[in-house]
């Protein structure tokens, strides 16, 4: 796991039992969550991580998977800046695929241009937690 940011907003109820907010919140001491709650870029150090992930798949003949687990990657209240980074970064390190699961589906297309395109090494998904909201959210996956 690995996060360009910590921080989101419930915004279904499939957030009541979110593991993000409690390991912050009990483990961390780290809350941003709430509409009112920052959404903290993570340190330069962190985000190192993701070019010695990419060397090592590389040197290994394979693709590694990163999933951004303390924040949804679309989130309108994160620093569109930061998600410019992060898919730059995404596009630099072609032996990760990115498993971009969001409560957003509808933000995807639109956020994803304003960081200058999905990179190709990206995985969407969307959360359903039962049928009213795969009728929601499903097609905004499509």
């Amino acid at each position: 796991t690995w996060s360009p940011w910590i921080g989101c907003t419930k915004v279904s109820p499939a957030c009541d039992g979110c593991y993000a907010e409690h390991l912050m919140d009990t483990r961390l001491g780290r809350v941003e969550w709430g509409p009112h709650g920052e959404r903290k870029r993570t340190s330069d150090s962190y985000w190192g991580q993701l070019s010695k992930w990419n060397r090592a798949a590389e040197k290994a003949g394979r693709l590694a998977t990163v999933f951004p687990s303390l924040c949804d990657p679309f989130d309108k209240q994160a620093d569109p800046g930061v998600r410019r980074e992060w898919f730059a970064e995404m596009r630099a390190t072609p032996h990760l695929v990115y498993l971009l699961l969001s409560k957003r589906p509808q933000n995807m297309i639109r956020l994803s241009e304003e960081a200058g395109g999905l990179p190709a090494n990206a995985a969407l998904g969307a959360t359903c937690e039962d049928q009213r909201r795969a009728d929601i959210n499903v097609p905004h996956l499509a």
